[in-house]
């Protein structure tokens, strides 16, 4: 349903899925037993009680997902009106990304042991992480054939919208190295994703998170970061290095220029920050 109206990604579908698995499970708790029962004040008394407990991203993410399984039950006849199509979602509030410093990037790069084929997978989805700001979706959905040569990739992000995306040296280094040298090793025969597990299977989004998480741990200790931290992070480097904001849009596939803005508030904080520190009269 989702797929066929939005492209969704499969990370969304499951996202979406577990909404509406909570949905149902508080109509069981109301004993509701029939999609015609849910009016515009049960609608409401949910949302009302999701927002006690959870954040706002998540309230208007499931009021996004309720809104489309209705308008599907809409259109099938299971039932008369969507009753969640008049509510709103509450406002999201501007949170700054966060993000690594250059410092911190280049420890955490180079701590994957590069002696050893998971070593070298690491240090190349790392490497691609960070410079190419790639969502983790998108590394996931790379085949090894992808990025056999060249400086750019292509990939498909949120919506299917394709985009071309670039290389440094660095990334390009480190896939041929683990291509070479790591991925034979690993990767069952006809496996086509480029990021194997040691199993030699497909890597996990959650198998992501883990090696994201122990290089931070090893190399920064207490410092919170995670897969999207390094996408944060691609933006806000080449925002401080004299990125305009449009090249930044494009290269990390944003639809909206408002979306990639959030990014010059970081880059304004950190610089009010080094003008109260510096100058005499601040």
């Amino acid at each position: 349903m989702l797929r066929a109206e939005r492209g969704a990604s499969r990370h969304t579908l499951a996202a979406y899925a577990r909404d509406a698995a909570h949905f149902l499970d508080f109509l069981a708790a109301e004993g509701v037993t029939d999609w015609s029962q849910v009016d515009v004040a049960r609608a409401r008394r949910y949302l009302v009680r999701l927002a006690t407990s959870r954040s706002r991203a998540t309230v208007a993410r499931r009021l996004s997902a309720l809104r489309t399984l209705f308008r599907f039950l809409v259109r099938t006849g299971r039932v008369p009106a969507n009753p969640f199509r008049g509510l709103r979602a509450p406002r999201r509030g501007r949170r700054l990304p966060n993000y690594l410093s250059p410092a911190q990037v280049r420890g955490l790069l180079e701590a994957p042991d590069t002696a050893t084929p998971l070593g070298l997978r690491d240090r190349a989805l790392l490497e691609l992480l960070y410079g190419s700001g790639l969502r983790l979706g998108e590394a996931l959905a790379l085949r090894a054939e992808d990025v056999r040569s060249g400086r750019e990739v292509r990939v498909v992000g949120k919506g299917n919208r394709e985009r071309v995306v670039l290389l440094t040296q660095a990334a390009r280094s480190a896939l041929d190295a683990y291509l070479e040298h790591g991925r034979p090793q690993l990767a069952k025969p006809g496996v086509e994703a480029l990021f194997v597990n040691h199993r030699g299977g497909p890597l996990s989004a959650r198998g992501v998170q883990r090696v994201v998480a122990r290089y931070v741990r090893a190399s920064m200790g207490a410092v919170r970061a995670t897969p999207h931290t390094l996408r944060h992070t691609f933006a806000t480097h080449l925002l401080d290095g004299g990125a305009d904001l449009r090249s930044v849009q494009e290269l990390l596939g944003h639809r909206s220029l408002q979306t990639t803005q959030v990014y010059t508030h970081t880059t304004r904080a950190r610089l009010k920050e080094v003008y109260d520190r510096a100058h005499p009269r601040a």
